[in-house]
């Protein structure tokens, strides 16, 4: 559903999707093989990025999300990617600013 009807958001990195529902939210991360021939590298990502998310659970506004990567981000060590998500997920409005972390 999140895919069809969410709103998108872009960067060279990512594509964030989000549909916003009343209260929770879901999460997937999808690194497909465009990204990396190598299911190490893509599930590596894939750590990366959740562990982040999860991290900073409690900024996030409800909805579900889907985030996308693109295949510039294979390049990048693992701080970089996650300084670029969470960039792309302030520019976009999708933090809450008055939950602390």
């Amino acid at each position: 559903m999140v895919m069809k009807r969410g709103q998108s958001f872009f960067s060279p990195h990512f594509v964030i999707k989000h549909l916003k529902q009343a209260s929770g939210y879901r999460l997937t991360v999808v690194v497909s093989t465009k990204v990396s021939k190598s299911a190490v590298k893509r599930n590596r990502i894939k750590r990366v990025l959740r562990d982040e998310l999860r991290n900073n659970l409690n900024r996030l506004k409800s909805g579900d999300y889907a985030l996308i990567v693109k295949p510039a981000a294979a390049k990048l060590e693992s701080v970089l990617l996650r300084q670029q998500m969470m960039q792309l997920l302030q520019k976009v409005r999708l933090l809450n600013h008055d939950a602390t972390h």
